[in-house]
Parts: structure tokens; sequence; C-alpha cells
């Protein structure tokens, strides 16, 4: 047992190494390469992890659909023209949604909390293929580190489960429509997701004999 234990420790604090290669293969191999690596360490993961999944409620379910969908249809009046993805592509970012969650907010907000998992979300999401396109991803930082935080308050609440099914909807509804690179877009996605945010919050909060079992930073409690 004891065995088990080191290698179960040694896997999960491999976690770098996970998140190092998948930006890479993302970056300069194949997204479906590097998520497909992302997936297979999760699942082992959490498999030696098993962190805790909460039942989950009706009104779980509605507010952070609700959350999800304001989140990604508020901005959808500073697209640029509508975007019909194929089903294929729908697919893919919906199992994105779900792959990322059994990472960040399965395995690593146990370990580094809410707000340093917001962090590694957002670095992650950096796109590093050519300087235009960092610049660019670099100006996001803020959205999906927002995002990211709305995700793991939502997880340390109730489980990795339920903060895959905001991802899941987000990602699927924000490929609808492709957004124009302006200050004021970018300033009205920061505005969706506080929101978002907030809602997620209040709601979790105003919950009775609700507690979280994760934490915003080492040694403190959501």
């Amino acid at each position: 047992a004891g065995g088990t234990g080191l290698r179960s420790e040694n896997l999960v604090q491999a976690w770098p190494a996970a998140l190092l290669a998948f930006a890479l293969l993302a970056n300069f191999a194949s997204p479906v390469l590097a998520y497909a690596v992302l997936l297979a360490y999760s699942g082992a993961g959490i498999v030696a992890l098993k962190p805790p999944l909460r039942r989950l409620r009706a009104g779980d379910l509605v507010v952070v659909a609700s959350s999800a969908a304001l989140s990604a249809l508020l901005t959808a009046r500073f697209a640029f023209t509508e975007h019909h993805p194929s089903p294929p592509s729908m697919l893919f970012v919906a199992v994105a949604g779900v792959v990322e969650e059994m990472f960040f907010t399965g395995i690593l907000l146990e370990r580094e909390g809410v707000l340093m998992q917001a962090f590694y979300f957002a670095l992650a999401h950096l796109a590093l293929r050519d300087p235009i396109s960092l610049v660019l991803s670099a100006l996001l930082a803020p959205h999906y580190l927002l995002l990211g935080m709305t995700l793991g308050a939502t997880a340390s609440k109730r489980g990795f489960h339920l903060s895959a099914v905001f991802h899941v909807l987000y990602n699927v509804l924000s490929t609808q429509h492709m957004l124009a690179a302006s200050p004021v877009t970018l300033a009205a996605v920061v505005a969706a997701d506080a929101v978002a945010l907030l809602l997620v919050l209040v709601y979790f909060c105003s919950c009775p004999n609700l507690r979280s079992h994760k934490r915003i930073l080492p040694g403190n409690r959501l």
C-alpha cells in the first residue's frame, strides 16, 4: 500500500511536465494529440487522487448553465460574424472542456488552490506559435484567469464534474460567433466573465450547509 501511495504521489507531482507537454503539443504539433496526452495523464491522476464529487442538485445545474450561457452570449453583440462549426469541431471543443477540467480542477485545484489553478489555466491558453498570436492571447489572459476562477470556484463546491458542465456549455456556445479584436470587445468579455463569477459565488455562498473542500491558495480555505 505504501508503494502504491508513493507511485500515486509521484504521478500527481508530475503535473508540470504534463502541462508543459500539453502546451508544446498544442502549439507546435497537434491539438488532438495534446488533449489525448492530457486526458491520459488526468485520468490516471484522478484515479490516484479520487477527488471528492458532491451530489448535484437541480439548482446547481441551472445556475452553472445560466452563468456559462450568460458569459458566452453577453459578448455575442460584439461579434463581427456568425460561425457555424462542424459537428466534429463541436465535439472537439466539448471534449476539450472536460479534459481541461479533469486536469485543472480535478488534479491541480486540490494541490494549488483556486487562484493558482486559474493562473495555470490562463497560462495554458497562451498561443506560442508566433509573436502576433502570443500578444493576442496574452491580451485575453484576464478573460482566462476569470474563467478559471469561475470553474475553480464551482469545482471547489461540488467537484470537477460540475465545472465540466460549465466548461462544455461555454465552449460550445462561444464557438458560435467570431469576436472582433478591439479594446471594447476585450472589456466586454472580461465584464461578462466577472458577472458569471459573481453569480456562481453568490449562489454557492448562499447555499446552506455547504463548505468548500478545496482552497483558494495553499493553506487558505474558500
